[in-house]
C-alpha cells in the first residue's frame, strides 16, 4: 500500500485525511504550524527546513505520494513541494479548490497584490480587511483609512493604535456577516480569492450592500491543479489504495 503525505492546512485536507483513513490508507498530514489541530491519521507539525528538508522527509518516510492541499495563497510551498517530491521519487498531486466567481451585482476590483489594493482604496474609506494577520502590513501606511481587520492571531500593527481588530475564526454565516457589516458600515472590503464556502457569506453581504470589493487574484506560477474537490482527488488516488 502507498504511503501518503498530505500537506495540510485547509478543510479539504481534513476531509481528504478522514476519507483516506476510512479506506485504511497509511496517511500522515503535515502542518507548518506547531499549533495545528488534530487530524485523522498521523500528524506532523512544524517546518521542514526548506525544500531539501522536505525531500529528505519524503524519502526517509518512504512516502510514495505527496498530496499538496495547502492554501491557494501559500505561494512558496507548492512549487517547492512539487520539486521535493520529484527529488524523492514520489508522485505529486495538487488539490486546490476553485476560486470565487463574480456574480451579478458584484462590484469587484481585481488586484494582483495586497500592495496594489492598499494603493487603490479611496482616501478616507472605512475598509474591512479579511486578509489574515500577515496581510495587514501593506495597509498600515494609509493613515487616512479607517481600518477594521478580522484576524485569528493578533498582528503586528507597528505604531498604529487606531485599527479595530475583530478576532474570529470561520466559517461565518450570512446573518452574522450582515450584523457585522451593519455595525461598521464599511465602504470597501479587501479579500483574497481563496474560494470555498467557509468565508463566502461576506461576498453575498457585500453584494447586497453594493460595496466595493478589492479581490486579490491567486498567485501565479503555481503547480498544475490535479483536483478541485476531495471527490476528484479520491478518484485520482483510488488506484494507489
Amino acid at each position: 500500500m502507498s504511503r501518503i503525505l498530505i500537506l495540510g492546512g485547509t478543510e479539504e485536507a481534513r476531509e481528504l485525511a478522514e476519507r483516506l483513513v476510512d479506506k485504511g490508507a497509511d496517511v500522515t498530514t503535515s502542518f507548518a504550524s506547531d499549533l495545528a489541530e488534530e487530524y485523522p491519521g498521523a500528524v506532523r507539525r512544524g517546518g521542514f527546513g526548506g525544500e531539501e528538508g522536505l525531500a529528505s522527509f519524503i524519502e526517509g518516510g518512504a512516502f510514495t505520494i505527496v498530496v499538496d492541499a495547502t492554501h491557494p495563497f501559500a505561494s512558496e510551498i507548492s512549487p517547492a513541494a512539487k520539486r521535493a517530491a520529484k527529488t524523492a521519487g514520489a508522485r505529486y498531486y495538487r488539490l486546490e479548490r476553485r476560486p470565487w466567481r463574480r456574480a451579478t451585482g458584484d462590484r469587484w476590483i481585481d488586484v494582483r497584490s495586497l500592495e496594489e489594493a492598499a494603493e487603490k482604496i479611496d482616501k478616507g474609506a472605512r475598509v474591512f480587511l479579511t486578509v489574515g494577520s500577515r496581510g495587514i502590513a501593506p495597509f498600515l501606511p494609509r493613515r487616512d483609512l479607517e481600518i477594521v481587520a478580522r484576524v485569528i492571531d493578533t498582528p503586528d500593527l507597528g505604531t498604529r493604535h487606531d485599527i479595530t481588530l475583530v478576532k474570529d475564526r470561520g466559517p461565518f454565516d450570512i446573518e452574522d456577516e450582515r450584523e457585522l457589516f451593519a455595525r461598521y458600515q464599511f465602504d470597501a472590503m479587501v479579500t483574497k480569492n481563496s474560494g470555498g464556502e467557509a468565508t463566502a457569506a461576506k461576498l453575498v453581504v457585500a453584494r447586497e450592500r453594493k460595496m466595493l470589493v478589492y479581490m486579490v487574484k491567486r498567485p501565479r506560477g503555481q503547480p498544475w491543479v490535479n483536483a478541485a474537490t476531495v471527490d476528484q482527488m479520491m478518484r485520482k488516488l483510488r488506484r494507489h489504495l
